[in-house]
């Protein structure tokens, strides 16, 4: 039986809060989770092929996302 893809490729993590996400490209998959006592605990993982398999889950996700940076963007100009 062959490695697990975490146990082989070195991702690239992103901090924010006491979240993370993790992005292992060869893989494809994309995992986030928690940071607790300095552990790294994944919660949940998309995998790119079932993303991109139905359109409606990527374009939703990014509609999402920059939706949310508007929302952000505008709170930072009430300030």
């Amino acid at each position: 039986m062959g490695k697990k893809y975490w146990e082989v490729e070195t991702p690239e993590t992103i901090e924010f809060g006491n979240n993370f996400m993790r992005c292992y490209d060869k893989a494809g998959k994309l995992q986030f989770g928690i940071k607790l006592n300095g552990n790294y605990i994944v919660k949940f993982v998309i995998d790119r092929k079932e993303l991109f398999a139905d359109n409606q889950a990527a374009d939703y996700l990014r509609a999402l996302l920059n939706e949310w940076e508007d929302m952000v963007e505008e709170q930072g100009d009430d300030d």
